[in-house]
């Protein structure tokens, strides 16, 4: 299944701590691949479905690799314009993969890797936070819930800054604070 473009945007306009955030409201607290570090902390965010194999990376996807000698196939992958590069180990060509401008995340050296707690099609993102792993189905729905509870954010810091108080706004469940929200969006044509 692949990732629509809308809910790619929205992934991408928001970080690793909002998207916890909404997986952990639906009982999901482990979807962080821990001890994988981006290539570079000035890479792009990455975002894309996992994909497990070369000739199955599809544009836009991960390709997820888990070996103990690992060096992706730069070219190829730059070629069908895959969204990164995921690794259980360190990358052999890392410079290389730098230079394309792929945003890639491996685990430095170290014992023997387990295997990734992921599956072909499940959603990765990861920007400098973390790399988290969101299931596929649940991909549009997180993508939602973070935008909104942005756009939440805003509206209460704009009424704070105007000088109203949060009390009321600070848990959107009021009918006040419900309608106010509400006419902030058409205002606002969000």
């Amino acid at each position: 299944m692949a990732l629509a473009p809308a809910t790619r945007n929205k992934l991408l306009s928001v970080g690793t701590a909002r998207i916890a955030a909404a997986l952990v409201k639906h009982g999901l607290r482990r979807q962080s691949l821990t001890g994988l570090k981006p290539l570079s902390p000035f890479q792009d965010a990455l975002v894309g479905e996992a994909a497990t194999a070369v000739d199955a990376c599809p544009p836009g996807a991960v390709l997820v690799m888990e070996s103990s000698v690992t060096s992706a196939p730069v070219a190829l992958l730059t070629r069908r314009k895959v969204a990164g590069v995921v690794s259980n180990s360190p990358l052999r060509n890392a410079a290389e993969i730098a230079r394309a401008g792929l945003p890639a995340w491996q685990r430095p050296s170290g014992p023997p890797p387990q295997p990734l707690p992921l599956e072909a099609g499940d959603i990765l993102f990861g920007d400098r936070g973390a790399l988290l792993v969101i299931p596929a189905t649940m991909a549009e729905q997180i993508a939602e819930e973070v935008v909104e509870a942005m756009a939440y954010e805003e509206f209460v810091a704009e009424q704070v800054s105007a000088g109203g108080g949060v009390y009321g706004l600070h848990i959107p469940s009021g009918e006040n604070a419900r309608r106010a929200f509400a006419a902030w969006r058409r205002m606002k044509g969000r």
